[in-house]
């Protein structure tokens, strides 16, 4: 994905008339920066992050907006997303692709790629065809490209992926695929250890950011994949070799690589809380991201569903293959994505897990913003889009702008919903 030019800065000189058409002033609130959360005011003007500070707000034409001491957010970046609200991103259907995107981007995701996970390569090629259109036509104005989530994947630690659509890594399997994305491929997840998976990420590492995922590799061969530039890492700790002591495997080389981004799913299910804290004491903000990993039932209640060749069963808001064990509580059985929005894991990042405000902040947002290449959005930055997100006192979305511009506001808390968390959350922190 080319990363788009840098935004213009403020103009102090454009007239106020000017401004208060097309802009806003948004006072009283709490505003997560990179260095921290600033109490004071936000003014957007032409679509962009005019100004920002603390204490009064100046006098300016544009309309002002008390938010009683919320705080807002940089729009939620997601750089992995199957689906949500009974839509999956990869049925070959573009208004599949427009609903799922619609859903996320009402609870505040104003930035993400649409994962098209390992099925059948024809199938998989329509899929991101459709992806493709959608992204050319603009009628999903948060989708801003493609993840391939396979086909070159291990076998051994494939999860829900279909195990008949699975590849050995070759050019000539991925070369349809990008034809079909039509230049709208950024991303794509490699398990290392492959035959012929190290020449491919070398190869197509200008052109694409390689993830290393679903992968049964040691930990050399993960740094030898980063050497041959892979750049991030999909669900870290999830489809791949735990942490031994004597056997650090993957998980050790990704966190203790400073070259590499990695991806966590914080639903409560997919990673222990302790685990999370592990992952941002050695890691930092600078290099987690929190992704929903959604699968079409997001947003929807518990209940069997059937999403592509996929057969779930969505238990406790844990989404299962049918067949597999569905279970409780901890349950069994093979988890099928999650049912997360990133709202929520924001929320839990910061109410249960206990990070740091602005570190959450950047973790759901200016992380991936920066691994993409997107230079203009992902931190409340003057000169960057107004992509922002307002939450209410319990951190749940209230409302979205897109560029400066309102998107919605949410019915309630109950769209937005943690799906589990312990009885006693930790700490909030600033």
């Amino acid at each position: 994905m080319t990363a788009p030019s840098d935004p213009p800065a403020p103009d102090p000189a454009r007239s106020r008339a000017g401004g208060a058409r097309d802009g806003h002033l948004l006072v009283g609130g709490r505003f997560a920066t990179a260095h921290g959360v600033v109490s004071g005011w936000l003014l957007v003007r032409g679509g962009l992050i005019h100004s920002l500070g603390a204490g009064p707000p100046p006098a300016v034409d544009e309309p002002a907006l008390d938010l009683a001491g919320r705080l807002v957010v940089p729009g939620f970046v997601d750089p992995h997303c199957h689906g949500g609200a009974g839509h999956s991103v990869y049925t070959g259907n573009p208004d599949d692709v427009r609903a799922a995107a619609a859903a996320h981007l009402a609870r505040g995701t104003t930035t993400m790629l649409a994962s098209v996970a390992s099925i059948d390569p024809p199938a998989m090629a329509a899929a991101v065809q459709a992806v493709a259109e959608v992204i050319e036509d603009g009628s999903a104005p948060n989708l801003v490209g493609i993840h391939l989530e396979g086909p070159f994947l291990s076998p051994a630690r494939r999860g829900a992926q279909t195990a008949t659509a699975l590849r050995a890594p070759d050019p000539a399997v991925l070369r349809p695929l990008l034809t079909a994305a039509r230049g709208h491929a950024v991303s794509m997840t490699v398990a290392p250890e492959l035959p012929g998976a190290l020449r491919l990420i070398e190869q197509y590492a200008g052109q694409l950011v390689l993830s290393l995922g679903h992968t049964d590799a040691p930990a050399d061969t993960f740094t030898r994949a980063v050497d041959a530039g892979a750049r991030s890492v999909t669900h870290l700790f999830n489809a791949m070799p735990p942490l031994e002591h004597r056997a650090p495997g993957p998980v050790a080389a990704a966190l203790l690589d400073p070259r590499l981004s990695c991806e966590l799913i914080l639903d409560g299910r997919h990673l222990a809380d302790d685990t999370v804290r592990l992952a941002h004491r050695i890691a930092g903000a600078e290099r987690l991201m929190l992704v929903s990993d959604a699968m079409p039932a997001a947003g929807l209640g518990d209940g069997d569903y059937r999403f592509a060749d996929r057969e779930v069963t969505v238990s406790d808001g844990v989404a299962r293959l049918r067949g597999t064990g569905t279970g409780t509580g901890t349950g069994t059985g093979t988890l099928a994505g999650s049912t997360l929005f990133v709202a929520e894991a924001f929320r839990r990042a910061v109410d249960v897990v206990g990070l740091p405000t602005a570190d959450a902040a950047r973790m759901a947002a200016g992380t991936a913003a920066r691994l993409l290449g997107l230079t203009d959005r992902g931190t409340l930055r003057p000169g960057l889009r107004a992509d922002l997100v307002e939450l209410d006192d319990d951190l749940h979305p209230a409302r979205v702008w897109l560029a400066g511009r309102a998107v919605t506001d949410l019915p309630g808390r109950a769209a937005c919903r943690v799906t589990h968390q312990p009885e006693q959350p930790a700490q909030r922190r600033t």
